[in-house]
């Protein structure tokens, strides 16, 4: 599956405030937007990491959308942004993290993002190597 991973770096929230944690990995990924004045994405991600340590299973967009009094195309939106990112996957009809942890999820993206830089640095090379380009 093709990934779509934004980073930004902000201020590290001060510890101790569980809300203000997950916002801050949503919003390092890009996810608060001007555009998303109700916060929403935030809001869906917030809960899918809640049940997520609650139920390994997930929650489909209904239940989301019924908990959080959105729209189930506001959920949906969203959600493909999430499951894009590697942060979210679906089976079925349920969401929840990729992982069982928030921490272990976004390990994985940082292993995917190593394999890919690892491809392109050994094609990089290659090319390199073929235009008589060499790095020291």
């Amino acid at each position: 599956m093709a990934y779509k991973i934004e980073l930004k770096k902000i201020r590290t929230p001060p510890p101790g405030n569980l809300k203000e944690d997950i916002d801050f990995i949503c919003q390092s990924f890009g996810y608060f937007s001007k555009r998303d004045k109700n916060n929403t994405a935030g809001r869906i991600f917030r809960l899918i990491v809640k049940k997520t340590a609650e139920n390994e299973k997930g929650i489909t967009s209904d239940e989301i959308a019924e908990e959080l009094q959105l729209t189930r195309g506001a959920i949906v939106y969203h959600l493909n942004n999430f499951i894009m990112a590697g942060l979210v996957i679906r089976e079925k009809n349920l969401y929840r993290l990729r992982s069982h942890c928030l921490q272990k999820s976004i390990d994985e993206i940082r292993n995917d993002a190593f394999r890919i830089f690892n491809q392109m640095m050994k094609i990089a090379q290659e090319i390199d190597e073929e235009l008589g380009i060499f790095y020291r």
